[in-house]
């Protein structure tokens, strides 16, 4: 490992102080001259013919400056994954409880509060399906009757509730199943969950003198926003602007666009700038969550090695398809080599609130499938479940799912360490005769993410930088790209200044989401730092008539190798490129994508089990992950423990309750959706497995997402290893528990055959 002067050092965030004492500014603290409060009226039906919509008397409240409803806006569809079907306001029809039918801008919340309940809406009720698996079944009720018509629609398989079908195929599955020593078949299911980041949506939109439109939003996407809203809106993207601002949390719920084009209408209807701030409730009951998810496996094994697998996953997408089923078929086989796969994931209809994102859609629930999976079977076959893994674990040279080769890479180092640290394989035992100890490990991969990224870097008068990309600061990543920018420019860490961005300023990037910063836009970072360091020992071999190779440039200096005091400082330089040929010192990158490079970690778990209760207690969690480079290791650590917090509560607390009738969630709030608290949490102990990528910054890869994976599946595992009882349904709630050791039926119920006979008929 090289010895780096920033990397591998850690750093406090470039915004700490601001954050700290509060003078960080959210998009809810804006305050504008003669600035309105948007309140939105939504649906209190799950699906629903809109009758009509009379709005006369709350426009005749004082105070009351705007109403618009479905029909103040072009009549344009927009969508995510290509698929363009849903209106950003309800037109003609609602799909689910809380979508969106009109919005109110006034002097005053409480006005606008009480405008909305004078707004009267005549509905004309439809059938509705709540279930994914009853919205799969023949003569089901249709969510969308014109989805042959939407935009970006492809797929037939499945039925009609069916908004796409994702597949992979490699080898010969029949024949290796023909010839397998044991076939294992195991159906799970992964609960509705929310992102629950502190911040809930806001956003504030004005219309500009020159008639542009500049929407401040608590957003991860601008430039999406901004495309996304100019559509909606009817409007160019020139004249839309886009500033994000400081974020409370996303976790993938604000990529896309959101609420921004309700206060953005009304200030354009209005003449005044609106602000719209959600409430906790409406974070749960509008701004899409995870839904749930049901996964068929069934794997053949021959002589202790998997041959074969084939998936079927149905992914609940609600009303709209708000983040694809991709998972399904890019992480069903997990950390293994499979030669033989017949992979299949559905993303189906339902008349509940639209699916989001959380921190890689699906992965989490794959994983769990996958490593429980994979503990059943070497439970079955009598092998220690860590030596199973190992023994089928994908290797260098591998073929993925996609097609690529897997590239050197830290998994069995991961193994390894967890092995070594926790003394594995053990017995744990508990002096208590009412309680059971167990241990149980998963392994998750992920990605690197891709995708476009840009940077530009200037060198200032007194030398200082300004490193300036369009992405959004998420989980501290500013502070991580500066240390990339001052590695290798040679520089301190509190000589780079990271500049404030917005869609006119910055460079077009993709999303701070997906795991992509690091690995993508770190590279264009690196790149642009490169190429300013290039041109910054052009001037100064033209200034010293000397060759570029003799110089280097170190220590916020560029000098002469044989003779170190001969040089300039990087002010120096800065100021004579004011009138040099080349102008003021400027470095530029831009990519749009990266090479596959795979993340790789090793969970484990110990918990102990009340056989009275059910209730479960994590006492350690360990977990070892291939990081490459730990650009900032105390940024790295608090991503991994962050996701292990999140991975635990998805686990064995949280759950979206929806009423089985009508999709309504019933527990829209912290006192009811439980979120685990400290004291529910072990100390997490990480260890970090540095084999350097080639394609990443000096080596760096991904970091964010893979901790949130293993918990589940970890813990489940752990549960069987204490009481003999495997619990396929999350969360590993002390009822599901209790009734799994009472003997009862637990086995979850998914006629996969169904799948397969539909997709018989495809095409």
């Amino acid at each position: 490992m090289p010895e780096y002067t920033v990397l591998e050092h850690s750093h406090p965030r470039v915004d700490a102080w601001e954050k700290v004492t509060g003078q960080a500014t959210y998009a809810a603290d804006l305050h504008l001259p003669g600035m309105l409060a948007c309140k939105l009226l939504t649906s209190p039906r799950s699906h629903a013919r809109i009758v009509s919509i009379d709005t006369s008397r709350a426009e005749k409240l004082p105070g009351v400056r705007a109403v618009i409803t479905g029909k103040d806006f072009p009549n344009t569809h927009f969508g995510s994954g290509g698929l363009k079907d849903r209106y950003i306001m309800a037109r003609d029809e609602v799909y689910y409880i809380g979508e969106p039918v009109a919005a109110v801008a006034a002097d005053d919340e409480m006005t606008a509060q009480e405008a909305l309940e004078l707004i009267r809406v005549e509905y004309q009720d439809l059938p509705a399906v709540v279930s994914p698996l009853d919205a799969l079944k023949s003569g089901a009720t249709v969510v969308h009757s014109d989805l042959p018509k939407f935009e970006g629609y492809g797929f037939a398989a499945g039925g009609p509730n069916v908004c796409t079908l994702l597949d992979a195929d490699r080898g010969d599955v029949e024949q290796a199943f023909h010839e397998a020593d044991h076939i294992f078949e195991d159906t799970f299911r992964s609960q509705g969950i929310n992102q629950g980041f502190l911040e809930p949506m806001a956003c504030a939109a004005r219309v500009e003198p020159n008639g542009r439109l500049t929407v401040w939003a608590s957003t991860q996407g601008p430039y999406q926003v901004r495309a996304q809203l100019a559509g909606v809106l009817g409007m160019t993207i020139s004249n839309v602007k886009v500033i994000p601002m400081e974020l409370g949390g996303g976790f993938g719920a604000k990529l896309r666009l959101a609420f921004e084009a309700f206060p953005a209408l009304l200030a354009i209807k209005s003449g005044h700038p609106v602000k719209l701030v959600n409430t906790r409730e409406e974070a749960f009951t509008m701004n899409g969550p995870r839904l749930p998810t049901h996964i068929h496996l069934k794997t053949a094994v021959k002589d202790g090695r998997i041959t074969a697998r084939e998936a079927h996953s149905v992914f609940d997408v609600g009303a709209y398809l708000g983040a694809g089923p991709n998972s399904g078929v890019g992480h069903a086989l997990g950390a293994y080599h499979i030669p033989n796969f017949k992979l299949r994931s559905y993303g189906v209809y339902t008349n509940k609130l639209y699916v989001g994102s959380y921190r890689a859609s699906g992965v989490a629930d794959m994983t769990f499938a996958v490593e429980s999976h994979m503990d059943i079977i070497a439970h079955k076959l009598g092998v220690d479940p860590l030596d199973f893994r190992t023994i089928n674990a994908v290797k260098e040279g591998d073929q993925a799912v996609g097609g690529a080769r897997t590239p050197r890479n830290g998994l069995q180092e991961t193994i390894q360490a967890v092995k070594e640290r926790l003394g594995l394989p053990k017995k744990l035992t508990s002096d208590n005769p009412n309680e059971a100890r167990g241990v149980g490990v998963a392994l998750c991969e992920w990605r690197s993410g891709s995708g476009p990224s840009t940077a530009s870097i200037s060198v200032n008068e007194d030398g200082t930088v300004s490193l300036l990309t369009g992405s959004v600061d998420i989980s501290g990543s500013d502070t991580s790209l500066a240390q990339i920018a001052a590695e290798a420019l040679g520089v301190k860490m509190e000589q780079v200044i990271v500049a404030e961005r917005d869609t006119d300023l910055a460079p077009f990037t993709g999303p701070s989401g997906g795991s992509r910063i690091i690995y993508s836009q770190g590279k264009a970072v690196q790149m642009a730092a490169e190429d300013t360091r290039k041109k910054l020992i052009a001037l100064a071999a033209e200034r010293l008539k000397l060759s570029p190779e003799a110089l280097s440039c170190a220590g916020g200096r560029v000098y002469v190798q044989d003779n170190p005091p001969q040089g300039f400082t990087l002010g120096q330089l800065a100021r004579q490129s004011l009138t040099s040929k080349g102008g003021p010192i400027i470095g530029t990158a831009a990519l749009s994508s990266m090479p596959y490079t795979p993340v790789f970690c090793t969970h484990a778990a110990e918990v102990v089990v009340d056989k009275g209760t059910g209730q479960v207690r994590v006492t350690r969690y360990l977990q070892a992950q291939d990081v490459g480079v730990a650009i900032n290791p105390m940024s790295v650590e608090g991503q991994l423990e962050g996701g292990v917090v999140q991975g635990i509560g998805r686990a064995l607390t949280e759950e979206i309750q929806w009423d089985p009738n009508t999709g309504k969630v019933r527990n829209p709030s912290l006192a009811t959706y439980l979120m685990p608290l400290a004291v529910d949490m072990p100390q997490v102990e990480n260890i970090l497995i540095r084999v350097p990528s080639p394609d990443g910054p000096f080596g760096a890869r991904a970091v964010a997402e893979p901790p949130g994976f293993g918990p589940p599946a970890a813990i489940a595992n752990a549960i069987y290893d204490a009481v003999g009882v495997r619990i396929k349904d999350l969360p590993l709630s002390p009822e599901r528990v209790l009734a799994a050791l009472q003997g009862k039926d637990t086995e979850i119920k998914m006629d996969v055959e169904a799948l397969r006979r539909a997709e018989a008929g495809r095409g």
